[in-house]
């Protein structure tokens, strides 16, 4: 019992100090509170002011940022323009060259037709110039044939000329001399 009666005496001793120590709070919290308004006036003054420092500074940034966003927009807004004339005339040039590629792949095709053509012809040029080279040295054979023919038979005529003409000749002397001799008989 006494033990317990020391304990509620403790107690209610601890009691009082806790009253008193809340009392003593409640009253710091107040003077605290008079000066920290006191205070607080001038520290929040030189927040705000700091903090509109701090918004001044983000807005001038902000609109930075906007200006240099708009124009990227309005360059972007041009890149997508000359992109798509960039693509228009990309699509118009592939057109044109893919007509170009058929049309050289006709060409190459038509060249090559041509070229074949051209062998075939030369080979029947050549097959016609080794006909006409035959040809010509036949001819010229048989040319230089009637050439020696005509030549023999000119000089076979020319021998039977000049015999016959020495022939005439034989038998006018031959009649000179008889006519001469039946002259000399006559006389």
């Amino acid at each position: 019992d006494a033990l317990i009666k020391e304990r509620k005496a403790q107690l209610a001793d601890l009691a009082k100090q806790v009253v008193e120590l809340e009392k003593k709070i409640v009253n710091r919290r107040d003077s605290n509170w008079r000066e920290l308004e006191a205070k607080s006036h001038k520290h929040l003054q030189k927040k705000i002011e700091l903090l509109e420092m701090r918004l001044s500074h983000v807005t001038v940034r902000y609109n930075t940022i906007m200006t240099r966003n708009n124009k990227l927009r309005e360059e972007t807004a041009s890149l997508q323009i000359q992109k798509a004339i960039y693509d228009n005339c990309y699509w118009k040039l592939e057109r044109s060259l893919v007509q170009q590629n058929k049309l050289l792949e006709a060409a190459i095709e038509q060249a090559t037709e041509d070229y074949e053509q051209w062998m075939e012809d030369l080979g029947r040029i050549s097959d016609i110039r080794d006909v006409r080279y035959r040809e010509t040295i036949q001819y010229n054979i048989r040319l230089l044939e009637r050439k020696c023919a005509l030549h023999q038979e000119t000089r076979l005529k020319n021998f039977f000329l000049s015999k016959c003409a020495d022939l005439s000749v034989l038998k006018e002397q031959a009649k000179e001399r008889e006519g001469n001799r039946g002259g000399f008989v006559a006389q």
